[in-house]
């Protein structure tokens, strides 16, 4: 009998610990996921600012192909605000942009990333080509020091969550043995 409660204590000592690991990795990667999705963002404004000056894309179709080009949730955004601007649809950038917000609640952007694409869309379609690649640069200028600033930090807390899954989990099993 005595042995048999030893294996089961182990044994749940051993889910508790893995549980804890796993929630630490869980908290972690989200916050890796979040500066991906800032680099992915990063891609995507070079890939616009190629397409308006060096291909010369209409703004719909340089949307959608720097989203597609991007991939991730960021991608998606940019994708959708393409589609659903320009003549055809009877919507500015800045109004299509609110749209695709309201089409895509469940995509997992950071908050600074929708801020600084509010702003940019805001002069997209309206100025000139060598103006708007002047509105991108600036983004990307921003979206680069604010991810150049969180990078570190990012990381800093990924190795905390996931040292305080396991130091959690370990306390846990202490108490209950």
């Amino acid at each position: 009998m005595g042995g048999a409660l030893f294996w089961t204590k182990a044994l749940g000592s051993l889910f508790i610990i893995c549980a804890g690991i796993l929630g630490g990795k869980l908290m972690a990667g989200k916050l890796e996921r979040e500066l991906e999705e800032l680099g992915r963002f990063e891609l995507a404004l070079l890939n616009l600012s190629t397409e308006i000056s060096y291909s010369l894309s209409p703004l719909p179709k340089a949307l959608a192909n720097a989203g597609r080009k991007a991939g991730g949730d960021t991608g998606i955004l940019f994708s959708l605000t393409g589609s659903l601007c320009g003549l055809e649809q009877r919507r500015t950038v800045e109004e299509a942009f609110g749209l695709a917000l309201e089409r895509s609640q469940g995509l997992n952007l950071p908050a600074r990333l929708v801020e600084v694409m509010t702003v940019l869309v805001r002069n997209l379609g309206v100025w000139g080509c060598k103006e708007q690649i002047g509105f991108i640069d600036m983004a990307l200028r921003e979206t680069r020091d604010y991810r150049a600033s969180v990078q570190e930090e990012y990381s800093k807390k990924a190795r905390m969550y996931r040292s305080l899954g396991l130091l959690l989990a370990l306390g846990i099993v202490i108490v209950l043995l």
